[in-house]
Order: C-alpha cells, then structure tokens, then sequence
C-alpha cells in the first residue's frame, strides 16, 4: 500500500522477480487496502507510513489479524514504533531488487519457522500450526482427516471444517506424524485413523473414496497392513 503510482510499481516490478511470491493487489490508501483484504487471503504487505486520511502504522492497528508486514517508506524516524509492530522489515525508499529480497526471505524464513512448530503438550497430543484465513490454527494432529494438494495450496480436512493454506503437499508430508498419515495419492495424505475401509481402487475416509495414485499404490497398501 502506497499513494505514490511510481512507488507501487517498483516494488510490483521486484516482487515480479520473485520465485514463491505473488503479488494479490495494489492500493493507494487504508480505504482501497481495508476493502481489499475483506475480500482476499493476504499473507504479506509492502506498507508505506505516510498516507493520506490513515497512515501506514495507525492502519495495522485497525486490522484484527494483521497480515505479515514490510514497510516502504522514506523516513527513519518511524524505525522503532514499525518493529514494536513486529514487522518483518523497515526498507528506506528508493529500495533496491537486493534489499527487498532479503526482506521477503526474512518473511519466508518465518513462515517456515511457523510451519514448522510443533507442540507437544504430552505424550498423547500432537499439534500443528497452519495459517487460514489471515491467522494461525492451531490443529490438533488426531483431528485431521486428510490433506488434498490444490497445486501451490493444500486442503486441510478436520473433522468439523476446512483449512485452506499456501503450502504443499510434500513439505506437509514431511512435517506430519508417519505413524499416522499415508501417501496414498500425489493429491492425498490420508489418516489412518480415519479409514473405514481400503480396496484396490482407494481408502474410504468419511464415505469419501479417495483414490490411489499408481507411484504410490504399493508402498500405501503395505503401510495399511502393518496399521491394522
């Protein structure tokens, strides 16, 4: 968010250059950007400070869940008060392609970080943490069903609702207990908790089928057996 034209599209024009970044929008004030993030799951926003009608920090604060911020701005003096914020970074304008980019791996560095925590509050209980929704869930590991990959995102199946989150398949595969959940699919990793029934063609979960993917047929069956 920024009211300067040439300012939003430097930073259009780095952020373009960017493997695993997609740029949603571009807005010119808090009116434009409050209406924009009603309607959308923003996970990261370039936040200029001085704004017209609401400036860039008086802003964050009107938001519930703010989403990860960098700001953009010419002043230094706003340094201390953007961190106490949490923000991710504080770039000076005119802002390099190279000093973006550290800011935005700053940002998946603590994406990763939150992906990755696990708690274990005892022996019997696992969770996870995802991001939906403009905020973190925290899942408890027994409540997922299974996990169905939507390319760059995932759907997280529970028991009562669904998560959508921008992760993949593979790194959640990795990330989730193995004594538990089975790659039956390149689109599914079931709980075997949940399968009330398995047959060659797939697993029923919730008197769904899942299907098995050829690559991974074998290797799923044999986890079944040694499940039951």
């Amino acid at each position: 968010m920024d009211d300067e034209p040439l300012a939003r599209k430097l930073i259009a024009s780095h952020t373009s250059k960017i493997e695993g970044l997609e740029l949603s929008g571009e807005c010119g004030n808090a009116i434009e950007a409050s209406n924009f993030l009603h309607g959308k799951q923003v996970d990261l926003i370039f936040l200029d400070i001085q704004m017209p009608e609401i400036d860039g920090l008086k802003f964050i604060s009107t938001l519930k869940v703010p989403p990860a911020i960098i700001f953009t701005t010419a002043f230094r003096e706003f340094a201390l008060e953007a961190f106490e914020l949490d923000a991710i970074d504080y770039l000076l304008k005119p802002i390099s392609f190279e000093r973006l980019l550290k800011a935005v791996n700053k940002f998946f560095e603590r994406r990763a970080n939150l992906a990755n925590r696990i708690i274990s509050p005892s022996e019997n209980e696992t969770f996870i943490y995802f991001r939906a929704d403009r905020k973190m869930h925290k899942i408890p590991m027994e409540e997922i069903m299974y996990i169905e990959s939507l390319d760059d995102y995932v759907k997280v199946h529970l028991r009562n609702k669904v998560l959508i989150t921008h992760e993949s398949i593979s790194a959640l595969e990795q990330k989730l207990s193995a004594e538990l959940f089975v790659r039956i699919h390149r689109s599914f990793l079931v709980s075997s908790k949940f399968v009330t029934s398995i047959s060659s063609e797939g697993v029923e979960v919730e008197k769904k089928i899942l299907p098995f993917g050829r690559a991974f047929k074998q290797s799923a069956m044999a986890n079944f057996k040694l499940k039951t």
